[in-house]
């Protein structure tokens, strides 16, 4: 995980911004006044005490008429890590805060004062752009402060872990393996055959299983999978389409140009423009 940006923000009635959707996870911990927060037709108030979790590729609608202020963090999960964590459960929207979270949120806003927002409307922060740059400070951060912030992170990812349903449960060992098979092969072509063949099992048989557990066939989770990542990687990496697609192990543009806009309804461009459009 990287930690993007950390601060305490303050508003009075100007935390007013619809349909945010960002590439990385936020957390909150509202500390005066109210706001509201709506994902798809649940409005959630934000009231002090609470924190709030907003995983990556949520869309969501900020509202605030009045004095609102709260920490923010907001969570990158590099696309070329094989340890997802935040996108293999579903989180609880709002769980109660503790005096530790409070602790733990000043205390990471003290240690990377440089990392606060200067302007709080997601068009400005929210692009490839300005993704890329703190993609590659992060990256270029010593150990030792990386390791410092990213502990405390997991600390305050932990509590709503806690509440936490895994999106899938794996029954058996041999289905385990096969999504480890996928993750670190994520560059290759992984077909349904060898997976089967790993797992000693006859390709009817696997799927079978496959689908018990995840509710998907291998193949379709192998494209969701390509997918998400590409998104992540269109919206944070300065790569051409091309060269994402060959990282994915897709070496016909157009076919993955197709596959792209099947999972989207946008083509690989368009989704980069779309993201940026604002700028």
């Amino acid at each position: 995980m990287l930690m993007l940006n950390v601060g305490h923000a303050v508003h009075d009635a100007d935390w007013n911004f619809e349909k945010v959707n960002s590439p990385f996870s936020r957390i909150y911990y509202v500390t005066k006044g109210e706001a509201g927060l709506k994902i798809g037709e649940t409005l959630y108030h934000l009231t002090p005490g609470n924190m709030y979790m907003i995983p990556a590729f949520t869309e969501h609608t900020d509202i605030c008429h009045g004095v609102f202020e709260h920490f923010y963090v907001h969570i990158y999960e590099d696309a070329a890590s094989e340890q997802e964590l935040i996108g293999r459960f579903d989180f609880p929207v709002e769980i109660q805060g503790t005096a530790l979270d409070a602790a733990l949120f000043r205390n990471l806003c003290d240690h990377n004062m440089a990392m606060a927002l200067k302007f709080s409307d997601p068009k400005i922060y929210d692009n490839k752009h300005s993704l890329i740059e703190c993609v590659r400070l992060n990256r270029e951060r010593p150990l030792f402060d990386r390791l410092e912030s990213v502990g405390i992170i997991y600390q305050l990812v932990g509590r709503f872990v806690r509440f936490a349903r895994p999106k899938f449960q794996i029954t058996d060992a041999r289905v385990e393996q096969a999504l480890k098979t996928i993750s670190s092969n994520i560059d290759e072509v992984v077909t349904v055959d060898s997976l089967a063949k790993e797992a000693c099992m006859s390709k009817d048989h696997f799927i079978r299983l496959f689908r018990k557990d995840l509710g998907e066939t291998p193949a379709q989770f192998i494209i969701n999978d390509k997918m998400t990542r590409a998104k992540l990687m269109l919206a944070s990496e300065n790569m051409s389409v091309k060269e994402i697609a060959f990282s994915l192990g897709y070496y016909d543009i157009s076919y993955f140009n197709r596959l792209f806009k099947k999972h989207t309804l946008l083509t690989p461009r368009q989704y980069r423009t779309c993201f940026n459009k604002d700028l």
